[in-house]
């Protein structure tokens, strides 16, 4: 129970600091974390369709965080040229 307690307040404080939206963001890092601990503590290896799933989950964040902008690198070329 305490780590749940301990859990909670690290969540509330990362949607005071960072917003909602992008704390909403956190819970697509759950399925990598856990493919990570599963390989190195379990040994389990993943395949092929892990590996694609990550790629997709990963290519997600980046783009709902902002980190990667597809359309509106297309505008301001469009917008320049």
């Amino acid at each position: 129970m305490p780590g749940t307690a301990l859990a909670y307040l690290l969540f509330f404080g990362l949607i005071t600091g960072a917003g909602a939206a992008y704390t909403s963001l956190v819970t697509y890092l759950i399925p990598p974390i856990a493919l990570a601990y599963g390989s190195i503590f379990l040994d389990e290896r993943f395949g092929a369709a892990a590996l694609g799933g990550l790629v997709l989950i990963l290519a997600g964040v980046a783009l709902g965080t902002g980190a990667v902008r597809v359309g509106r690198a297309r505008q301001a070329r469009a917008a320049d040229g």
